[in-house]
């Protein structure tokens, strides 16, 4: 006779992302880089709470087995991949109180992780932050000196009565 496995709920419930947090976890980051310590079934289960955590803010809870089964694995690689997120700290999770908590965000791989991206990875990694400050700060202000200019460059004005 075949036993079913004790059905485990997971609580998954929103946190407020920390100082360090800047990528969302749909972001082009954690699939590229991210994904290269998490594993595709760690980064494919951190989306899936963001989008939970998207569409209820309030929080949700979601059987374990079934979520695993919606991504193709089985509970226990779900489980273990639950683990590798809360060691990376991209989401929070307790076993003893089947909690899971979610920012939605990651912070930017640094450190030893860093040095241990593939040179994809690296590369990915330093064009994206790039990208992201520059985005962050805006386009390069104009100088003063070149707004004053353009003020008292001298402009035609149509004459009155006419269409232009």
């Amino acid at each position: 006779m075949d036993y079913a496995p004790d059905p485990v709920t997971l609580h998954v419930v929103p946190l407020s992302a920390s100082a360090d947090d800047r990528w969302r976890l749909s972001d082009r980051y954690v699939e590229e880089v991210w994904s290269e310590h998490l594993g595709p079934t760690a980064t494919l289960l951190a989306r899936r709470f963001a989008r939970m955590i998207e569409e209820r803010p309030a929080g949700v809870n979601v059987d374990l087995a079934e979520l695993a089964s919606a991504i193709g694995v089985q509970a226990t690689v779900a489980r273990k991949a639950l683990e590798r997120l809360n060691r990376f700290e991209v989401v929070f999770y307790s076993a003893a109180q089947s909690g899971v908590g979610v920012s939605g965000y990651a912070p930017s791989v640094q450190g030893a992780r860093l040095s241990r991206l593939s040179e994809r990875g690296r590369l990915v990694h330093d064009r994206l932050v790039a990208e992201s400050e520059v985005a962050r700060l805006g386009p390069p202000a104009r100088s003063v000196s070149a707004a004053a200019g353009r003020l008292s460059e001298r402009r035609a004005v149509p004459a009155p009565g006419l269409a232009l």
